[in-house]
């Protein structure tokens, strides 16, 4: 690259963001700073920005607001930021304003976690120009992942927690002093609140290098300090043996699963699909793939995804739900995390045609039931490994091809097919009070209705009163 070749490359909405800000009457030095610099350095798209001014971002950030008819919200009115949403060309993006950290940028710089984010572009200059004391970008070209300074993780733990996700997300070799630090302060994650330590760590479960970050995790002492459970020490060379089995097993089916969640998102390409196994995969769920993307894109908590959830119960798959009670999941997450752990034994071996286990197995899980087919997929794949049989292999494929065409095509005929009777109907015709029976029968009724026992209102009245009978009164059944 020439010397007046621009060493940033911007993309999307950042230009047009720089014009408008100098645009405006602000007189304080502004500039881009972080993770969008660093990834308009690697030629990559940015989505979201955040700049340092030398005074007064608030006030910054409203007259933004103001111009693009957004929203703004303030996050910290001690330390100065407040952060801009807006959309622009049908996508959502945010813009973070915050005062810099000290008196000048390079203060501001020597602040931060690592050199690779501690690279800024003058919003007032040139934002083709990249500014860089730390050489952050020379230790991008080596792909070192290396700490601002020798108090940045002892200053903030979490920043541990995110040199390990950084690491593998952008494949670079953790420098020896900043892993050394990792190292020391590993304990001290625990000082960090509970809901960054868990927001840091889905991160990580998002990447699609997620078992990389995992064993690096586990390889420089945090992964104690984020699944205590899960990290415990074995006694015993055996137990020690049979622990480091376990862990391996895990981090495959963690692999797997990413693979298969890759599979069916939008980051899919043409060598996602080139080995069998995916390949087959590709093929035979692509007719799903939309209705899959939206189940594992769900949110929690404004940021957390249900693939990072699936992501995480295949980690714990081999102990439990339990494991994650540190992370200050939401109730909801955890229920969702408990039911795919406990049922991924529960896909239906019976044939195709058997309507009633269909149904059992969707109507006690319901949507849980397409998380247990992608984890049994992922973890039949993590075991068998190179040993994978293609027949049998088609066979699981083809066993959940017609298991989740159930669920999206059938779902009325089978997985929940609308009552010809209701709760009110049962009472008034058994003349009864309410109470579990009713429940009961309704259960009763509706597996009828699934297997064709039952068609019309008046075979349920004949049936419902048949099952009572058979309830008060064995002999009679």
């Amino acid at each position: 690259m020439s010397e007046e070749a621009p060493l940033l490359t911007w993309t999307g909405f950042v230009p047009e963001l720089a014009s408008l800000l100098n645009d405006q009457e602000v007189v304080p030095p502004m500039y881009l700073v972080g993770g969008a610099v660093r990834d308009a350095y690697l030629r990559r798209s940015v989505t979201d920005v955040d700049i340092a001014i030398g005074a007064d971002a608030t006030a910054a950030a409203r007259r933004v607001a103001d111009r693009l008819g957004a929203d703004v919200y303030v996050m910290d009115r001690e330390r100065d930021v407040a952060r801009v949403l807006f959309k622009w060309r049908g996508a959502r993006y945010h813009v973070d304003f915050a005062r810099l950290r000290g008196a000048t940028l390079a203060e501001d710089l020597r602040d931060r976690d690592f050199t690779m984010n501690a690279m800024a572009a003058d919003l007032r200059g040139s934002i083709d120009r990249l500014i860089d004391p730390l050489k952050g970008a020379t230790d991008l070209q080596r792909r070192v992942l290396r700490r601002c300074s020798a108090d940045a993780i002892k200053n903030d733990p979490i920043r541990a927690l995110r040199a390990v996700r950084l690491s593998a997300q952008f494949q670079l070799k953790i420098h020896p002093g900043t892993s050394a630090d990792i190292r020391e302060y590993a304990d001290g994650l625990r000082q960090s609140s509970g809901e960054r330590i868990r927001d840091e760590f889905f991160k990580l479960l998002a990447l699609d290098q997620a078992a990389r970050g995992l064993r690096v995790l586990r390889h420089v002492g945090l992964l104690r300090q984020v699944l205590p459970g899960l990290a415990e020490a074995p006694d015993g060379a055996r137990q020690a043996e049979r622990a480091t089995d376990a862990w391996t097993a895990r981090l495959a089916t963690v692999e797997r699963l990413v693979q298969i969640q890759t599979a069916i998102s939008s980051r899919r390409t043409d060598n996602t699909a080139a080995a069998f196994d995916l390949g087959m995969l590709v093929i035979q769920l692509d007719r799903f793939r939309g209705a899959l993307r939206r189940h594992l894109g769900r949110v929690y908590g404004g940021a957390r995804s249900h693939g990072q959830l699936l992501t995480l119960a295949a980690l714990l798959l081999e102990g439990g739900a339990d494991d994650a009670a540190t992370l200050k999941l939401s109730a909801e997450e955890e229920r969702q995390l408990q039911r795919a752990i406990s049922n991924v034994h529960r896909i239906p071996a019976g044939p195709r045609g058997n309507k009633l286990e269909l149904h059992r197995f969707w109507f006690s899980l319901k949507e849980g039931g397409i998380d247990v087919i992608l984890m049994s997929l992922a973890r039949y794949l993590a075991a068998t490994g190179s040993a994978l049989k293609q027949q049998d292999w088609l066979g699981r494929v083809e066993a959940a091809t017609n298991l989740l065409d159930v669920y999206f095509n059938q779902y009325d005929a089978i997985v929940d097919p609308p009552l010809l009777l209701d709760g009110n109907d049962v009472l008034t015709f058994l003349q009864l009070k309410p109470g579990p029976l009713i429940g009961k029968l309704l259960r009763g009724l509706r597996e009828a209705q699934v297997t064709g026992e039952v068609r019309s209102a008046g075979e349920a009245l004949d049936f419902i009163g048949r099952q009572f009978k058979c309830l008060n009164d064995a002999d009679s059944c």
